[in-house]
């Protein structure tokens, strides 16, 4: 009985894995450190979801240029999370640090997405 109890908790743990992994395959993560985003340009696709973290001690914006989004100020260790929906070209900058900028390239699949 105990070894079965073992192995079922060993299973639950894989698969809670298993499903953590699977759900970052599905996105993007970006840093901003250093006053800088990392990468500072990222393909992804229609509907894929893009985290911003925000790993500086002070704080940060994602803001895009064309207004699709704007986070507001991301305090340090907070995230922010956005999703396309239209393909295209999306540059976007931090409004507290004018020289920090990043460009989203979306595709309308993620067959022609990649990282």
């Amino acid at each position: 009985m105990r070894t079965a109890l073992y192995l079922a908790a060993i299973g639950a743990g894989l698969w809670v894995s298993a499903a953590a992994f699977a759900t970052d395959a599905h996105g993007v993560s970006v840093k901003m450190q250093q006053e800088s985003f990392v990468p500072a340009a990222a393909k992804v696709a229609v509907g894929e979801r893009i985290t911003w973290t925000n790993n500086d001690t002070v704080p940060h914006s994602v803001t895009s240029n064309d207004g699709r989004f704007d986070s507001g100020p991301i305090l340090p260790g907070k995230t922010f999370e956005w999703a396309p929906d239209k393909a295209g070209t999306v540059a976007y900058h931090c409004i507290f640090h004018p020289s920090m900028t990043a460009v989203l390239t979306v595709h309308a699949s993620a067959a022609k997405g990649g990282r």
